[in-house]
């Protein structure tokens, strides 16, 4: 049985990143998503802007941290642990792009502008390229993180590897 556990900075920031995504994407599809582009929306946008930011930057900090804290070796064979960097690497590439969309998204349409400093929302946000591009990896990152998870537990209960002791939940 391995012995080998992730770095605690890296245990917490990829805890951090994984709640602050997962409530992004719950309150970007299920709130911004449904609510009209009034003064009501400002606040909201407001969060979700400085949200998204961090969790772009959190997957960044999460990629430093690899190099400096690198986890185990994919063997030369296993294609389990290669598709699941894969997955990490889409998964991670996503965030980002989606973190970058949303700035661009922000800038082009003028909600920066209102969301700091008392400008107006754009009619419909659906009209700007950098939404569908948003919107449609919003989707791509639900389908790459229930992989994960469902990878995580398939980890823990079928392979029986302790994957989730050795990213902080349960003992050492």
């Amino acid at each position: 049985m391995q012995t080998f556990r992730y770095a605690l900075p890296r245990i917490a920031i990829h805890w951090l990143a994984a709640f602050l995504i997962i409530f992004m994407l719950a309150t970007g599809s299920l709130v911004l998503a449904e609510l009209p582009n009034t003064t009501e929306k400002i606040g909201n946008l407001r969060i979700h802007m400085i949200l998204g930011g961090l969790a772009g930057l959190l997957v960044l900090i999460r990629l430093g941290l690899g190099r400096i804290y690198p986890a185990l070796a994919v063997a030369a064979g296993d294609r389990r642990g290669k598709a699941g960097h894969f997955i990490h690497v889409l998964l991670n590439l996503t965030i980002l792009i989606m973190a970058m969309s949303g700035m661009f998204l922000a800038f082009q349409s003028g909600a920066l502008d209102a969301a700091f400093f008392g400008g107006v929302l754009p009619e419909d946000f659906k009209v700007f390229t950098p939404r569908k591009i948003h919107g449609f990896l919003s989707r791509v990152a639900m389908g790459l993180i229930a992989l994960h998870l469902l990878a995580a537990l398939y980890h823990q209960f079928i392979v029986k590897d302790r994957l989730l002791s050795r990213m902080g939940l349960g003992p050492k």
